[in-house]
Order: C-alpha cells, then sequence, then structure tokens
C-alpha cells in the first residue's frame, strides 16, 4: 500500500510535468518530482521515499535529460541529476525523522494520559487568562479524571473554564493569589491548603510547578488523612495525660528494646529527668542481685513476643530499694509489625515485707505446733502403752497358770532324768517333753513381749487365719476358764497386709473388752471370713475386698449415746483406775493406718460385735523354709570369742559351742572379751549377749570390735534387751539370736555368718526373722 501510493506520487508528479510544456517552453525538471519524494516520504517512510526518489530521477533523465533519446548525460545536467538525488534523499532522510518524532511524541502523549486517567492524584494544566497585561483568572487547559471528580456539583467538566467561574467565593480568589505566586516563582512547592467545596472543608495537598507559560499541578485530597492525625494526637494527648495522673508507673520501649518513655509516676519514683531514664539509662536503678534474672525472664518473653511479669527491686529517689513488680506486653502496629513493649509498675515493698512477716510467724507457729505435737504424741504413747500394760496385768494370773504348768513338766522331767539316768528311752521321752514345754513359754513371753512394746507400724502381708491360730493361747487366757472362747475361720488363707503385732494387740484389747461387758458362763467369738464392701458400708472404708474379724460377745450390749463415743480418745464407761478409754480408739487408729475400717453393732441385753476390715491382698507371706542344718564339720575349727556374764548361759552356749567343733575362749563382760581381743588372737567370730553389767554392752563391745577387726564376724544374743540399750535390736547392723536358741538355729546363722564374711563383695545379710528364736536385724 504505501509503495503503491509511491508510484502514484511520482506518476501525478509526472502528469504535472507534462502539463508544465503547455505552459512554459523550457520547464523544469525536478520541482514536481521533489514533491512527489516528499509526499511518499512522509506517508510511507524510507522504503517509499527512495522508490519515488528513484522513479522521479529515472523518469526525468530518459524522458528530459538524455541527448536524442540516448541515455548519455551533459555535463549540465548530469550534475543537475545528482543534486536532484542528494536533495531528495535527505528529504526522505529527515522526513523520516520528523516521523519517528512524531510518533514519540504521540506515544509519550497517550501514555501521559493513560497515567492520569488511571492515577489517584489529580493533575491538570492551566493557562493564565490576562487582561491588560495582568493576569486576572487562569483556565483548565487540561483535567484528567481525579481532578475532574474533585470539581463542585454544578459545572459538568473543568476543561475550558476558569477558576473563578467554577469557584466564585473565597475558595477560587485563593486559588488565582497561588497560582499568581506560582507563576511569578516557577515553583515547583508543596503545601496544604484548605478548600470548600459544596460547602464543605477539604484539605488539599497540592503540588506546582511553571510548564512554560502554563501551569502544571498534582493535587490529593488529604482530609481524612488529616483527620487520622489528628485523631492520633488527640488519642496520644489523652494517653500521656492519662498515663501522667496514673498512679502507676508506665512505660515502653522500642522494637530494639531501648525504654523510649516514662510517664510521670516513674520520674517522680526515680527523682531522675526523662532524658536521664531513656534508652538503657533506667537500669542502673536496679539492684544488682536482681538484674540477670529480670533480663532473662524479659528476653526470654521478648524472643516468642509474649507477655512477661517479673520482680526485682529498684533504687527509689531518696535511695531506698523497693520491690518492683513490672508486666509488660508487646504491642504491634495496624500491619502486625512489631513496635516494642509497653508496660506498668506499681510497687509491692509492703506485701513483701508483710509475706515475709507471715513466714516467719508461721514458721515461728509450726515449731510451736510441731513441739506441742510431739508432746502430744509422747502423751499418747505413754498412755497407749499404760492401755497395753493394763491388759498385760489382766493376763498376769493366767500367764503365771501357764508358765507353772510349764516349768511344772520342765522340773519334773529333769527331776525324773537324774533319778534314772540310764534309761535311754526314758530320757529321750523326758527329755523331748521338756523341751517342748520350754518353746511354749518361749513363744507365750515373745507374745507378751510383742504386745506390750511401743514400736512404729511396720506393714506385711500375712495369712490372718494362722496370726489368729498363733495368738489363740494369749487370747484364751486373757477370757479366762470362766467363759467360752470360739474361733472360727477358713480353712483357706486369706491374706492382708497389717502390722502382725498391732492386729494380735488390736485382738487382746477387744477380747479383753468383751470379756469385761461378759458375764460367767457367756460366749466370745472370733470369727475371720473374707467380705466385700460397697460405699458407705463401713464408715471410712473405700469399696473393695477385705479379710473380716469380728469379735462377738453375748454380754450386757451398749446404749446409742455409749455407741455414738465409743472410738473417742480417754471415753471409757469403766470405773475410775480400771480404763483408760484408748482401747478402741487404738483399734479405730491402726486400720486406718492400714487402710481399713471399724464397724459396731450391738444391742443392749444381747451383746457387741466389733468388725475390723483389713484390705484383702492376694499375695500371703512365704512361708519359712527350713534350712537344712549345716554339717556337724563346718565349724569345725572355728576360733570363738564367747561372752556372757550368766555363768549358766555361758556355760551352755560353750557346750554348744564345742560340739560343733568350735574352739572357744570366754570372757564374762565387755571388759574382758576387749583385752582377749587386744591381745591379738585371730577370732572368727564374736557371740556376745547384749545387755551385760560393767558399763560396755554387748552393742558396744560389737562396735568396737567391727572398727578394729572388720575381718571378724558378729553375732549378738538376747532374752530381752528392753530400753537398756541405744539402738533397738531389730535396727541394728548384725544379727540378732535371741534366748532360748536350739543348737541347729546357732549353727545355722554362724555358719551363714562366717560365709558371708568369705564371699568376694560382702553384704550384711538380714537373717530371716521368721526363724524362732532370730531377729532379722542385718542389713
Amino acid at each position: 500500500m504505501r509503495y503503491g501510493f509511491a508510484v502514484l506520487a511520482v506518476l501525478v508528479a509526472l502528469a504535472a510535468r507534462t502539463a508544465a510544456v503547455l505552459v512554459t517552453d523550457v520547464p523544469s525538471n525536478f520541482p514536481t518530482f521533489f514533491v512527489a519524494v516528499l509526499v511518499a516520504a512522509m506517508v510511507g517512510g524510507l522504503g517509499p521515499g527512495f522508490l519515488a526518489l528513484g522513479l522521479s530521477a529515472t523518469i526525468a533523465w530518459r524522458f528530459w535529460m538524455s541527448v536524442d533519446g540516448a541515455w548519455t548525460l551533459h555535463t549540465r545536467e548530469a550534475v543537475q541529476l545528482v543534486m536532484f538525488l542528494l536533495c531528495g534523499g535527505l528529504i526522505v532522510v529527515l522526513v523520516e525523522a520528523l516521523r519517528i518524532a512524531v510518533r514519540a511524541g504521540l506515544a509519550a502523549e497517550q501514555r501521559f494520559r493513560s497515567a492520569q486517567e488511571a492515577s489517584l492524584d489529580a493533575f491538570v494544566i492551566l493557562e493564565p487568562v490576562r487582561e491588560g497585561g495582568r493576569v486576572i483568572d487562569f483556565r483548565w487547559t487540561y483535567a484528567n479524571p481525579k481532578a475532574d471528580s474533585m470539581r463542585p456539583s454544578g459545572p459538568s467538566t473543568l476543561l475550558g473554564r476558569r477558576i473563578l467561574d467554577v469557584f466564585p467565593d473565597e475558595t477560587g480568589r485563593e486559588m488565582v493569589e497561588r497560582m499568581n505566586r506560582l507563576l511569578a516563582s516557577g515553583g515547583p512547592d508543596d503545601i496544604d491548603v484548605r478548600r470548600v467545596i459544596d460547602g464543605e472543608e477539604r484539605w488539599v495537598r497540592s503540588s506546582g510547578v511553571r510548564l512554560g507559560r502554563d501551569l502544571a499541578v498534582t493535587f490529593r485530597d488529604v482530609t481524612q488523612e488529616r483527620r487520622a492525625a489528628a485523631a492520633l494526637r488527640s488519642s496520644e494527648e489523652l494517653f500521656r495525660g492519662m498515663a501522667n495522673s496514673a498512679p502507676v508507673m508506665i512505660w515502653a520501649t522500642t522494637a530494639r528494646g531501648r525504654a523510649d518513655w516514662f510517664n510521670q509516676a516513674w520520674l517522680n519514683f526515680r527523682g531522675r529527668t526523662l532524658a536521664e531514664e531513656l534508652g538503657d539509662g533506667w537500669f542502673s536503678g536496679v539492684h544488682p542481685e536482681d538484674r540477670q534474672a529480670s533480663l532473662d525472664a524479659a528476653d526470654a518473653a521478648v524472643e516468642k513476643r509474649e507477655p512477661f511479669n517479673v520482680a526485682f527491686r529498684l533504687r527509689r529517689a531518696d535511695g531506698a530499694w523497693r520491690w518492683i513488680n513490672s508486666v509488660g506486653a508487646p504491642r504491634f502496629d495496624e500491619a502486625g509489625v512489631y513496635r516494642g513493649y509497653i508496660g506498668s509498675c506499681f510497687d509491692f515493698t509492703e506485701t513483701v515485707e508483710a509475706r515475709k512477716d507471715l513466714e516467719d510467724r508461721v514458721a515461728e507457729r509450726t515449731a510451736a505446733l510441731k513441739a506441742s505435737m510431739a508432746e502430744t504424741a509422747q502423751a499418747q504413747a505413754a498412755l497407749a502403752q499404760a492401755q497395753r500394760l493394763e491388759t498385760v496385768g489382766r493376763l498376769t494370773g493366767g500367764v503365771a497358770h501357764d508358765f507353772n504348768n510349764l516349768l511344772t513338766v520342765i522340773v519334773g522331767g529333769l527331776d525324773m532324768i537324774l533319778r534314772r539316768p540310764d534309761d535311754t528311752a526314758r530320757v529321750t521321752r523326758l527329755a523331748e517333753a521338756a523341751l517342748a514345754a520350754g518353746q511354749r513359754g518361749e513363744r507365750l513371753t515373745r507374745q507378751l513381749l510383742a504386745f506390750s512394746r511401743n514400736q512404729e507400724l511396720k506393714l506385711e502381708v500375712v495369712d490372718v487365719g494362722a496370726l489368729l491360730d498363733q495368738a489363740e493361747p494369749l487370747l484364751r487366757r486373757a477370757v479366762g476358764e470362766a467363759m467360752a472362747l470360739t474361733i472360727r475361720r477358713d480353712a483357706r488363707p486369706v491374706g492382708s497386709r497389717v502390722d502382725a503385732a498391732q492386729l494380735e494387740a488390736a485382738l487382746l484389747n477387744l477380747v479383753v473388752n468383751a470379756a469385761d461387758a461378759t458375764s460367767t458362763g457367756g460366749a466370745i467369738t472370733i470369727e475371720v471370713e473374707p467380705a466385700t464392701l460397697t460405699d458407705g458400708q463401713v464408715a471410712d472404708a473405700a469399696p473393695g475386698d477385705y479379710v473380716r474379724v469380728a469379735v462377738s460377745d453375748t454380754g450386757t450390749g451398749m446404749p446409742p449415746e455409749v455407741l455414738a463415743r465409743v472410738f473417742e480418745p480417754f471415753f471409757t464407761t469403766k470405773e475410775v483406775g480400771k480404763g483408760t478409754g484408748l482401747g478402741l480408739a487404738q483399734v479405730y487408729g491402726f486400720l486406718r493406718q492400714c487402710g481399713g475400717g471399724v464397724s459396731i453393732d450391738s444391742v443392749e441385753g444381747r451383746g457387741t460385735t466389733v468388725g475390723l476390715y483389713l484390705p484383702s491382698t492376694g499375695e500371703l507371706a512365704a512361708p519359712a523354709v527350713k534350712a537344712k542344718p549345716p554339717s556337724a564339720d563346718r565349724l569345725k575349727g572355728v576360733r570363738v570369742l564367747l561372752v556372757e556374764d550368766d555363768a549358766a548361759v555361758r556355760e551352755i552356749a560353750d557346750g554348744l559351742l564345742r560340739d560343733l567343733g568350735c574352739d572357744v575362749t570366754t570372757a564374762e563382760n565387755g571388759a574382758s572379751a576387749l583385752e582377749a581381743l587386744e591381745e591379738g588372737v585371730a577370732f572368727d567370730l564374736l557371740m556376745s549377749d547384749i545387755v551385760m553389767p560393767g558399763g560396755i554392752s554387748g552393742v558396744d563391745l560389737a562396735r568396737s570390735a567391727s572398727a578394729n577387726r572388720p575381718d571378724m564376724a558378729v553375732l549378738l544374743t538376747t532374752g530381752y534387751a528392753g530400753d537398756r540399750v541405744d539402738v533397738a535390736p531389730a535396727d541394728l547392723p548384725w544379727p540378732v539370736l535371741r534366748k532360748p536358741f536350739q543348737v541347729e538355729q546357732l549353727a545355722e546363722i554362724a555358719w551363714t555368718l562366717l560365709a558371708d564374711r568369705h564371699r568376694p563383695a560382702p553384704k550384711k545379710k538380714r537373717v530371716p526373722s521368721r526363724k524362732r528364736g532370730v531377729s532379722a536385724a542385718g542389713a
């Protein structure tokens, strides 16, 4: 299309050149063709322009400049043709440059218009309106859509209108004055101006610059921004006013953790200026002992952007250290960007001092209460011991009767042996009877001691029925021969975790009470059976499986008012001097310690039943396995130092040891035993009674011997130590063999001790306590 237009332009120029012959005989060859080249270049660009130039030169050369129709040229015509080509080429290039500039200008104008139409800022171009050489107004020659949208409601557009026509009021006059100043100075300027548009006050941020003879002005409505800024300033002023009048100390930090504001209460407390406290200045007032801890707590919270609460001591203006509680919370701007912390502090020194004073008072009162409780416990223990001893006193007659019977068997048997020592079968029978009687006496003594002793509760799994069988002789002695005692129990074992001695004592208490309440010829029954309790069936007992031990009598029973108080300590209906009132209270306390409960049913004139509910357990104490006695030659040659103050017992023990093959050296007290040890004899075993005269007990002797001769085994013996040693036999680090003992027991424990001494990694051995006559005191 462009090239066809170039050919057409050349043809038109050719026609014009041909027509020129009609006007003049010698027309110029190139003027019409210059126009064709110019038009072709302007319309088509470089290519069409050079095409028109080449066609024009060819046509002029062939038809009007050649000689006789040939292609040869005279010098003058050749120069003209070259000049035409040069000038025409220059015209084509200049026209192309002009085309490029025009296109760039049009594109720039289009981009400008597109940008202004999409701009959020208003943009206008104003030309001054002069009258008599003086600028009296300005006319809008361009206004983008944003500017047009901010016009008053009257005119439909700003283009072509004057300022005073659109704003005939004071707003228009102020705008003309400002444009005059801008026209005079050339700008740029950047100001916020107040405008009233349609009766509404607006604030406009405007920037203008002189553009040739005109003015280019941009502006934006900042009314909402100014209102928001004013509200923010008002809010900040209100906050500062409230913060400065608040009774608590308030602070704020930057995002980098440096203090950037304190309220007046803080400054008054510190007695310093704001400039002195800003940054890290306030930290100099924190007590040196509290600085690191408070910093660590605050840093940990800041790292997680969490609130924190720390306490530290801060120096007051008068130099006093005051306890301060500081609570801080992170603050964020509307975009969620972390801006630092803000917090408050209050002085709680009085609270700290009051708390310390209270703690001191509580400690003082607690100490006093502990002392009082200790005294009460001692009194209660003494009363409880009195109760046990009272019961033991009740048993004295029956026990004396039993012991006389046992002594009759022993003394009579020995007398008969001495009369006919040669009758071996008769001697054996009588000796076995005497030995059995002695063992029965030992059991009876042990039961009395277990009942009367004062010790802490020691829980272990026991067969309650078997325990009742062991305690039966003592219980029958408590009942006496005037009443019938019946024991009913299941043949199956029933296990419970209790203190065996305390359970025996509780049963004995109940049996004694039942005997007191039952007249001659009455009956007392003890039953043992499994039981399952539901919730609330027995007071203070949780639902579950129990072992029920019930003691019933056919006595007088109790009225309701007495029944309601039977478990109260020191409550008794017996005559003065015949009861402490602690029996049933002890039973109740024992059952509560074991995790069980107690029930009591009584009907006046018909009798009473007391039920002990012991927590049932599937476990049972493993039966004691009787160890095979060591062979007689195992202790042969063992060197034993025997210490016993009773000559008869010493002789018997010496004989037993020699029968076992031991080499025995005897001593009658601790002092003589120490002398024997100092002589340097390498004894293998020290066997000593615990209670001895002379100021040195068996325990003292064992301690000294163990310190000086750690390779020597130690075995202690006792009939009853009581309170004459500072450590209970069960708590001693050496085994205790209880008197009376037999040769098998002596051989077994002696051999065990000597075997333990020769093991590579010796450990103190606890001798099984279920062996009759042996106390498990080994560690």
